[in-house]
């Protein structure tokens, strides 16, 4: 039988990655590129990462800057994520309209609403179904109560999608309770992981190491996570706290930690890339994810991988998979301050976690291809 032809729309790719966005898709796209024919369309990327087997379609007038901020949540930047997005946006769709004319395939699979333009006009324009796939939505970065744009053009891929792929459960509570999306078509695929070889390392210090890694944003609970320090060291003082990462908040958050006395015990490092985030995991203690809302939380995987003992909030999808790790409302800093001093009492790794892999993914993915085309599996 012949094999799945797929035109895949993307935002975010190696080398240019802000988060998980680029990770997933990558990952993904690595996988199935085995088992469909994949045409992937993205921004221009200068220098980008080379894949034998995925057919790469850029844009000619959209690139990508080496700086860039994520979504809607940071200040204006020159890059993708920028005051000028809805230009940007305006032009990825009309290229990726463009391109999808002289582009042969079954299926139409699009990632986050940055995509969601140019999926619906080329649904309409082809008359082949369309997968939206959800890593993040507006009421995570946002909040309920900011309905804007964004939102409303997430609402209505949502709801005119052929099928959606939500990365947890927890999404897709949140597609159906503030998005109205049908919930017969929503499927949760669970993201996976890029097997790795764990390693330990020394500390080049004694303390105990606490580790949030990820964007300096609401979302992501980075202000409950200076707060959560403060409660752990009331109760022990031998304890470091690394916060890896940038965003929005990077500046106010310094400058908490040094009104909350505790500047001296916290270490922020800016964006670090792959290399350098496995050697902070293998020298850490505790992982700690305090999200106020996580779609997934590919970081809290990592950490898994690694043998860190984790203890993440409730409003995750990483807590439906990770059931080792201790899972806390992200309110709760009392609570998670206590999940934490409990592990470091406990001061031992947790075995390295069998963690599901993007070629898992890529299966479920085929298999809903297969079932939206009405193909036998």
């Amino acid at each position: 039988m012949a094999r799945i032809r797929t035109l895949m729309l993307g935002w975010e790719f190696p080398p240019h990655i802000n988060g998980g966005l680029g990770v997933a898709c990558e990952g993904l796209a690595n996988a199935l590129a085995t088992r469909s024919e994949l045409s992937l369309f993205l921004p221009e990327i200068r220098n980008p990462t080379k894949k034998e087997k995925i057919r790469i379609i850029q844009t000619n007038h959209l690139a990508h800057s080496a700086d860039f901020e994520p979504y809607l949540d940071a200040n204006p930047s020159e890059g993708l994520y920028s005051r000028d997005l809805d230009k940007r946006v305006e032009i990825y769709s009309y290229e990726a309209i463009k391109a999808s004319r002289e582009t042969h395939f079954d299926v139409i699979h699009a990632h986050d609403w940055l995509t969601a333009i140019a999926a619906l006009k080329i649904r309409k324009q082809s008359g082949k179904p369309l997968i939206f796939h959800v890593h993040s939505l507006s009421y995570d970065r946002a909040g309920p109560d900011q309905q804007g744009r964004v939102y409303n053009l997430e609402k209505q891929v949502l709801q005119k999608a052929d099928r959606v792929i939500a990365v947890s459960h927890y999404t897709k509570k949140i597609c159906i309770d503030h998005y109205n999306a049908d919930p017969g078509k929503i499927s949760v695929v669970h993201n996976g992981i890029s097997p790795i070889e764990a390693y330990r390392r020394s500390k080049p210090f004694l303390d105990h190491l606490v580790v949030f890694l990820g964007r300096m944003t609401r979302q992501k609970g980075p202000s409950h996570f200076l707060e959560i320090a403060l409660k752990v060291l009331s109760q022990n003082q031998n304890v470091r706290f690394v916060l890896a990462g940038t965003g929005d908040q990077l500046q106010a958050l310094m400058a908490k930690s040094i009104r909350l006395g505790i500047a001296d015990r916290c270490h922020f490092t800016g964006f670090l890339g792959r290399e350098k985030i496995h050697n902070l995991l293998s020298m850490a203690d505790v992982y700690c994810m305090p999200s106020v809302s996580e779609p997934f939380g590919l970081s809290a995987l990592e950490a898994a991988q690694f043998g860190v003992p984790a203890v993440i909030s409730k409003q995750s999808g990483a807590a439906e998979i990770l059931t080792e790790a201790e899972t806390v409302d992200a309110f709760d800093t009392e609570q998670m301050a206590r999940g934490i001093l409990k592990q470091l009492d406990v001061d031992i790794l947790v075995k390295p976690l069998p963690i599901r892999d993007w070629e898992d993914v890529a299966s479920d993915v085929v298999a809903l291809y297969e079932s939206l085309l009405q193909r036998p599996t």
